[in-house]
């Protein structure tokens, strides 16, 4: 399916174009996590979770495990797509890229800071950072 949506650049900045609707609001956003095993993987998920769960008006969650449906509909509804991959692996965006997909925003969870380490290594402060920057782009 070709959005239209730009490419992504090659070091995928935190904020892309504004994702607004037409009345100057912010659209709602569907966050497409990479689910990977690593901690980064993991705390995607988590993060785009806790964010849907907390603001559900505003977000949504997919994992790129489950397929492009989810963005799809999104899409189709309005929704802005945020990519966030956990590495450099860009499994998220890979999956997005394989559907002729483009986010309208690009975030690495290492270029905030974390560091890909043990799947174990996932903590309610990195999460709390995620989400942070997240509401910020």
């Amino acid at each position: 399916m070709e959005s239209g949506r730009t490419e992504p650049k090659e070091s995928l900045p935190a904020k892309a174009d504004k994702t607004e609707n037409t009345s100057g609001r912010r659209k709602n956003t569907l966050i497409f996590t990479c689910s990977g095993l690593s901690n980064t993987g993991k705390l995607t998920m988590l993060a785009a979770s806790a964010l849907a769960f907390r603001r559900p008006e505003m977000y949504r969650a997919a994992a790129a495990q489950k397929g492009v449906d989810d963005v799809e509909d999104a899409i189709s509804e309005g929704f802005g797509i945020l990519a966030l991959d956990g590495c450099t692996d860009r499994c998220a965006t890979k999956k997005l890229d394989e559907a002729g997909i483009r986010a309208d925003i690009y975030m690495m969870v290492t270029e905030l800071g974390i560091e890909k380490t043990r799947p174990s290594d996932v903590k309610p402060e990195y999460i709390e950072i995620i989400i942070g920057a997240i509401r910020d782009a």
